[in-house]
């Protein structure tokens, strides 16, 4: 995930690899990214193990507690 002003991605936030049709919790500290909104917009991108991606933009962690990837 990155803030909408950066052009590259930031780090994974996530400790291993999500199994399909599971899920999983994490936290971030808002003073790592000082994007709009004083760090609660993001962009987020998912990457699967076929190599294909999904990207959300502008997604407002602070108020969206949870994504949904298909």
């Amino acid at each position: 995930m990155s803030p909408p002003t950066n052009i590259n991605w930031g780090k994974n936030e996530l400790e291993a690899p999500i199994p399909d049709r599971e899920k999983a919790d994490f936290e971030w500290k808002r003073s790592d990214y000082k994007g709009a909104e004083a760090g609660c917009l993001f962009e987020v991108r998912a990457e699967y193990a076929d190599g294909k991606s999904t990207d959300l933009e502008e997604i407002n962690l602070c108020k969206t507690p949870t994504i949904n990837l298909k």
